[in-house]
């Protein structure tokens, strides 16, 4: 299989999993047009908050680092700033014409929160089409694998929830399926 078209493989790393009540902490991008790797065009962005209005223990203790780096200052922007940098992120990888996003559960989780009141991204360029990993490896498992076990199938490391090293982690689970 060839590579068909241009996608961008998108994660979050959030306060919770409540789609309409979580922040997002960390808001990351991988736009493969088809270059090598070491190539491809990224965005990564932490955010920081005034205030946290929601948060699951499990998801604060996972983003324990984020949280801290958030508090610290170092190189973090609010929400509004990363909704204005990845617009114009997007704008400059893609100047026309809308994109397909891919990520494992992208459609029923990212894209949701991203949209949600708290975060409040809007995003008209982004196709309906969501390329999931899980769903393109149906035939390898007995089941809609997640990204550790297609990680482990493909010979990458453990899941990291660092957005950008997860997009990185779709990008290789879609270029392995499609034998690039």
């Amino acid at each position: 299989m060839s590579f068909r078209f241009p996608y961008l493989a998108l994660d979050v790393e959030t306060t919770g999993v409540n789609i309409e009540k979580v922040h997002v902490l960390q808001l990351a991008a991988v736009y493969d047009n088809g270059n090598a790797i070491r190539d491809l065009q990224t965005f990564n962005e932490v955010i920081a908050w005034k205030e946290i209005t929601y948060g699951e223990e499990y998801a604060m203790n996972l983003n324990k680092r984020l949280l801290e780096r958030a508090e610290m200052g170092n190189d973090v922007v609010t929400v509004g700033e990363a909704r204005e940098k990845f617009s114009k992120w997007l704008d400059v990888i893609q100047p026309e014409g809308r994109i397909t996003v891919a990520g494992k559960n992208a459609a029923g989780f990212d894209l949701p929160i991203l949209v949600n009141k708290t975060n409040n991204f809007v995003f008209k360029r982004f196709l309906r089409r969501v390329l999931d990993p899980g769903s393109m490896y149906t035939e390898e498992f007995d089941h809609i694998p997640d990204q550790t076990e297609i990680n482990k199938l493909i010979g990458r490391q453990a899941v990291t929830h660092d957005a950008l090293q997860d997009c990185y982690d779709v990008v290789y689970a879609i270029r392995h399926k499609w034998g690039i």
